[in-house]
């Protein structure tokens, strides 16, 4: 795999050398070696995290594994029924939580897809059904009470949540109530219980909004212009909208915790940008799995039409690199603090003892 590296356009040679010590300083990227090295073999710690706290294997497939921020908590889901000690609910719900200090496994009743978890673990959000269509749903993990996303009538729905590190402010797609309008997106603030709109575009049906990706203070939100592939950075605290993808269409992944890089799939590759500088560094051919909170680590593979795939983790400033898996895929919000990594893979040889023959979740960690 090769990797290359852009340079914004009217910078002199001594401004950009400034910029880029000052970036190394800050934790943003680096130029990438032509041939990034592999780190050295090493113990890494690999556990599998979708089986019941005393250890029981589930009697079904799971997949799409996300952490909190701070790895504190993972989110998958599963088709197992014997993962909780409770009787499983009709609907089951396929969303599980799982406290990563006790095994303890939570199942998110009525669940659907596309959850995301707060730091301390209160807070959960996730598609569901709602009355009409599907629509983003808060549970309140403490109190039990669940209630609905939505900004317009309940022939409105809503989805694609993703939510600040304590949980206050959760973006998502606000789908139209009409035809001809286009979707947008939104912040929801939970202090406040006020939604804000935050994506601009014209009012035309098929330039929907979409794809939001939230820092964690809830200041910057990113997301997708659907029409033209176009992808934007909103700052809520001073109004102003920014173009940081580097043109052609474009898929966005992940923002970092300060909102200053992105990850995006293009159509020839995913890459990482500095959205302040333009620093780019560019993956050919690959697929960018998910961008760590800090903005330092990149977790891909291959862009192929297979699910399972050698997953790579790279340390962006230094450009090394370490073989997650062979045969493994990554989502969106699989990678958190420290380097700490979750993935789903069908093979049976990740952690002895697998022996259910279906799709499992791990957590994989350097050391």
């Amino acid at each position: 795999m090769t990797s290359s590296t852009t340079h914004p356009t009217g910078v002199s040679r001594a401004a950009l050398a400034a910029a880029l010590t000052a970036l190394l300083t800050t934790g943003g990227l680096s130029a990438a070696h032509a041939e990034p090295p592999v780190a050295p073999a090493g113990a890494p710690r690999v556990e599998r995290v979708s089986v019941a706290a005393d250890g029981t294997e589930g009697n079904g497939g799971s997949s799409h594994g996300r952490l909190s921020r701070n790895g504190a908590f993972t989110l998958f889901s599963s088709a197992a029924t014997n993962l909780t000690p409770e009787p499983t609910p009709r609907p089951p719900g396929p969303v599980h939580l799982r406290d990563n200090a006790t095994g303890e496994i939570t199942r998110i009743r009525e669940s659907l897809q596309d959850p995301a978890v707060s730091d301390d673990g209160r807070y959960v959000t996730y598609l569901g059904w709602g009355s009409h269509t599907t629509n983003v749903k808060l549970v309140n993990l403490e109190t039990g009470q669940t209630m609905i996303i939505r900004h317009g009538s309940s022939k409105a729905g809503s989805g694609q949540a993703v939510m600040s590190a304590d949980g206050r402010y959760i973006a998502f797609r606000q789908n139209s109530e009409h035809p001809q309008d286009p979707d947008r997106v939104e912040v929801y603030d939970q202090e406040t219980g006020t939604y804000e709109v935050v994506s601009d575009g014209p009012p035309v049906s098929d330039r929907d909004m979409v794809q939001p990706a939230i820092s964690a203070d809830g200041r910057y939100v990113a997301y997708r212009d659907s029409k033209t592939g176009d992808v934007w950075l909103t700052d809520r605290q001073s109004g102003t909208r920014t173009r940081v993808d580097d043109g052609g269409s474009s898929q966005l992944v992940q923002l970092s915790d300060d909102g200053r890089v992105i990850a995006v799939n293009a159509a020839d590759g995913a890459y990482v940008r500095d959205v302040r500088t333009g620093e780019t560094t560019r993956f050919p051919g690959k697929r960018a799995a998910a961008l760590s909170p800090d903005g330092r680590r990149l977790l891909y593979q291959d862009a192929g039409p297979t699910a399972y795939s050698e997953l790579r983790l790279r340390h962006l400033p230094s450009g090394k690199e370490t073989v997650v898996h062979g045969h493994a895929r990554g989502v969106p919000g699989a990678l958190a603090d420290k380097g700490r990594v979750v993935f789903d893979s069908d093979a049976a040889d990740v952690v002895p003892g697998d022996t259910n023959g279906v799709p499992d979740v791990f957590q994989w960690s350097a050391r």
